[in-house]
């Protein structure tokens, strides 16, 4: 069962979103050294594969584990005929790496859908050393709803123009330099390079005036906390950073775009933060804006109809998916390793995550510590967001944990780790009605 959502807290927040300069994702399903892919049914779907799939790709291929039995209260879903019930049925997963065996995300899968996941650890960031990439997939195979955990970039340049930035990955600190990107524009470049080509803006939705201001207290204090970190621990090497501005974006737009010569339209949201700073030497002035994304959430269809008959599905994922923390503190553990090698000056034998590593790290995992605030990383802040910008109920569940529901939903049913949404006349017999907090 998902594990009950943490409370955002701005003080903590700039820790989370980056205590390090970070890697770069370059497009497709990342195929990492140690890249992996996973693949969760709920039952199993038919009809034929869109363009954007590709059989002979590894990250496509399926894996038939089985899954976990609910605990029942009454029937459940493979003893139910779903086209008896007006209303629509989810259930909870975990998503694991296949790679290192590690828990990455607990989600709310709507019946009939599966889930394909990916972990590339090779991705070049001392906060974010690897991006998990999640497919959710439509039964029809219509609709596709993906997922991309956090990644970070740094914009550095001089004020004198003798050191202009560029656009590059630096292996020796570990740092991809990628020049600044305000949310809107991070899903520009996915659907113009990442996703496909001619992503066109058919419509934006405005931010909720209450988020702004969260991103925005968000951004300065992250801004200070990483202004205040450079002069501590650089400030005996001659390093210093003057705080100069901040920003904090978030973008939902729905695109049109052509993926393998057809044309598809997509709903996406992403989120971006900025602390720009001020870092002299020499008697220049380095201008360096440490900037990240702590998730892109993308739902795929062939048409607009489409689209708009799955966005009660999408909506269902990206409201509650939840960064497990075993994920989290495997990252950290991995970053750790890197940076330890990059301040010994041997990036270069830096090695990707195996299991066996992966392994060692989760034999120090205390949940009852990286849990805590003190735990909190940019892909916390992720799960998060949607609390902000979308109008949803909170019903506590049977084992205390939470689910986020639209407004719109009649009445939810909860049966093990199954649910129902819609009317309570049509609810399965024998699921226990919740109740909205």
């Amino acid at each position: 069962m998902k594990k009950s959502r943490r409370p955002v807290c701005l003080g903590v927040a700039a820790a989370l979103l980056l205590t390090a300069c970070g890697g770069g994702y370059t497009g497709g399903p990342p195929t990492g050294p140690s890249g992996s892919t996973s693949r969760y049914d709920v039952s199993e779907p038919d009809g034929q594969d869109p363009s954007w799939y590709d059989d002979s790709d590894p990250f496509w291929q399926e894996d038939t584990s089985p899954q976990d039995t609910p605990q029942q209260g009454g029937q459940d879903l493979s003893q139910l005929d779903t086209a008896d019930y007006s209303g629509s049925f989810g259930s909870y997963t975990t998503l694991t790496d296949p790679s290192t065996g590690i828990p990455v995300m607990d989600v709310l899968m709507p019946y009939g859908w599966t889930a394909q996941v990916q972990c590339d650890w090779s991705f070049v960031s001392t906060s974010n050393p690897c991006i998990a990439s999640v497919q959710f997939t439509s039964p029809d195979q219509q609709a596709a709803v993906l997922i991309h955990t956090s990644q970070d970039y740094l914009e550095s340049y001089d004020n004198t123009g003798l050191f202009p930035h560029q656009d590059y990955t630096d292996m020796e600190t570990y740092i991809v330099h990628l020049a600044y990107k305000n949310a809107g524009q991070v899903l520009d470049m996915y659907f113009n390079g990442v996703l496909g080509t001619g992503g066109t803006v058919v419509s934006e939705t405005p931010v909720p005036a209450e988020f702004q201001s969260f991103l925005d207290q968000t951004a300065q204090t992250f801004l200070n906390t990483v202004v205040d970190g450079i002069n501590q621990i650089g400030g005996g090497y001659g390093v210093t950073a003057q705080a100069s501005s901040c920003e904090g974006t978030i973008s939902m737009r729905r695109y049109r775009f052509t993926s393998g010569g057809q044309t598809y339209m997509a709903d996406a949201a992403t989120l971006c933060v900025a602390a720009q700073y001020i870092s002299p030497s020499y008697g220049i002035n380095f201008v360096n804006t440490l900037w990240v994304v702590p998730g892109i959430m993308v739902c795929i269809a062939p048409d607009e109809a489409t689209l708009d008959q799955y966005s009660g599905e999408y909506e269902m994922i990206c409201s509650n998916m939840v960064i497990r923390d075993e994920f989290n503190y495997a990252k950290q553990a991995y970053g750790n390793y890197i940076r330890n090698m990059v301040m010994q000056q041997q990036a270069s034998s830096i090695a990707a995550m195996t299991e066996a590593q992966a392994q060692a790290y989760m034999n120090d995992y205390d949940s009852s510590v990286s849990s805590g605030d003190s735990g909190y990383t940019s892909d916390d802040w992720a799960n998060d967001w949607s609390d902000y910008i979308y109008d949803r109920n909170e019903y506590t569940t049977a084992d205390g944990s939470t689910i986020k529901v639209g407004t719109e939903v009649d009445s939810v049913f909860q049966n093990g780790d199954e649910f129902y949404f819609g009317s309570k006349g049509d609810a399965p017999l024998g699921w226990e009605q919740l109740i909205p907090n």
